[in-house]
Formats: structure tokens, C-alpha cells, sequence
């Protein structure tokens, strides 16, 4: 069994409305309120965890720079770049961004003022 840490209690009373405020951005940090409270005393800067989504974007455009470099790589060693290789990229950068664009533009992430 360990022992605490932290031996002082604190107890704050608030409305309706600041609880609310509070549990929302324990939600978005992905924290407890004691977590949260801490790294505010401490200035600590607070960071929203990544959407889900996230993840996938990283996953495609890190897919995309190496179908890039596998494209010059060859460019390079034959002499020429082959046209519809070349097309095909630029489709998947165009459909990433555009797949970017719509997420942000969706109001996902319109609600970071805070930060």
C-alpha cells in the first residue's frame, strides 16, 4: 500500500456553469480534475490529446512521402519520370489535403480557443 503524496486537501465550490466548463476540458485532456487543477497551479501549458483521426492522417501522408521517394528514387536510377506514377501521387496528395480540409473545416476542431 503506498502513501499519498499530496497530504493537503482542497475543495472548491462551483456553479453550474464552471463545473461544466471543468469537466468539459477534463474530457477534451483526457484528465482527471486533480491532474488538471495541478498543471494549472504549476503553469503548466495544456495540450488537447490528438482526434482519432489524426492518427490515420499521419499514417497516409507518411504513406504518400514514400510512395514520393520511391518515385524519384527511380526517376533518378532510369532517367525519367513515368507520367501516370506521377499522376497517381498527385491524386493521393490532392484527396489527403481535400480529406484534411473537410476535418477541420467540419467544426471538429473549432472548439480550441483555450489552448
Amino acid at each position: 500500500m503506498s502513501k499519498r503524496t499530496r497530504g493537503i486537501d482542497f475543495h472548491v465550490y462551483l456553479n453550474e456553469e464552471e463545473n461544466k466548463i471543468l469537466e468539459n476540458l477534463c474530457k477534451r485532456l483526457k484528465v482527471n480534475r486533480s491532474v488538471l487543477i495541478r498543471a494549472l497551479i504549476l503553469g503548466k501549458r495544456l495540450v488537447e490529446a490528438p482526434p482519432v483521426d489524426y492518427k490515420q492522417f499521419i499514417i497516409e501522408l507518411r504513406r504518400v512521402g514514400t510512395n514520393l521517394n520511391q518515385l524519384t528514387a527511380k526517376a533518378n536510377s532510369i532517367g525519367y519520370i513515368d507520367a501516370d506514377e506521377c499522376k497517381n501521387v498527385l491524386n493521393e496528395v490532392r484527396k489527403l489535403e481535400s480529406d484534411i480540409a473537410k476535418y477541420f473545416k467540419s467544426g471538429k476542431e473549432a472548439d480550441r480557443e483555450w489552448l
